[in-house]
């Protein structure tokens, strides 16, 4: 007996050729899926860079002016004031661009006690230090009772914080 030739053929043979047809090319859908998976996955390392290169914990300051005066005399070390006001331009490049990098933090809590005054809730300090410019910076030698500065803005701040002090008595207003 004779069994048709179109019968032992597999499903995709085309009988009225003979031949058998290529692959069919992957559908649209698994390309667009692979894409969409690849575009999560760079995604979510960009995300994790990011985070590991952005956080960093930040200066331990010290947002009492008094108490920090008081553990500068205690460790003998000179105190770096920093008078801001929130929301300001300046204030904002100092905390992205200078104190958010991991040697200016270091060298700061290691050579200075780190005083934060937000003249906000500080106003009679910024008032008696004659701070109109934020950010402004002293630093201030309370065994001595000297002071270097004012140094005013973000730019260069860096230098300011580590150059020799050149400090000056401090006048009557700022005692």
């Amino acid at each position: 007996m004779e069994v048709p030739v179109a019968q032992t053929q597999s499903d995709n043979h085309d009988v009225s050729t003979g031949q058998t047809p290529k692959e069919a090319p992957p559908s649209a859908g698994k390309k667009q899926s692979r894409a969409l998976w690849i575009i999560i996955l760079v995604f979510i390392i960009f995300v994790v860079i990011v985070f590991l290169t952005e956080y960093r914990e930040p200066i331990a300051w010290i947002e009492d002016y008094h108490t920090g005066i008081d553990l500068a005399k205690q460790q003998n070390k000179p105190a770096l004031l920093c008078f801001f006001k929130q929301h300001t331009h300046y204030s904002s490049q100092m905390w992205q661009n200078v104190y958010n990098k991991p040697s200016v933090k270091e060298y700061v809590e290691a050579n200075f006690i780190p005083i934060l005054i937000d003249v906000d809730k500080q106003p009679e300090i910024a008032k008696r230090y004659n701070v109109t410019y934020y950010p402004t910076h002293y630093v201030e030698n309370p065994n001595t009772n000297q002071i270097d500065g004012p140094f005013t803005g973000a730019s260069r701040l860096f230098e300011f914080i580590k150059r020799p002090r050149k400090f000056t008595q401090k006048n009557n207003s700022l005692q």
